[in-house]
């Protein structure tokens, strides 16, 4: 199996429940898929999860002493 580049430390991992699509959540913030990459936020990314029809990617991060959150919509990006 080759190596995937993806830039930076992988923090978290989630898998699209009805196609092969996987989203890692990166420590420089990103959010990296097979077609699209997203960067819901600047600091690292820590967790990652879809719903249950793989809609939406919900992504968290830590900022400062708090958690940010944020909900992404799987078809766009946005």
């Amino acid at each position: 199996m080759p190596d995937i580049p993806v830039g930076s430390q992988i923090f978290d991992l989630a898998f699209h429940p009805t196609h092969s699509t996987v989203y890692t959540g990166l420590l420089n913030g990103q959010v990296k898929a097979f077609r699209f990459v997203l960067r819901p936020s600047k600091r690292s990314c820590r967790c990652l999860d879809t719903s249950e029809d793989g809609s939406r990617l919900w992504a968290t991060g830590k900022a400062k002493s708090y958690f940010t959150y944020s909900t992404i919509d799987t078809a766009t990006g946005t």
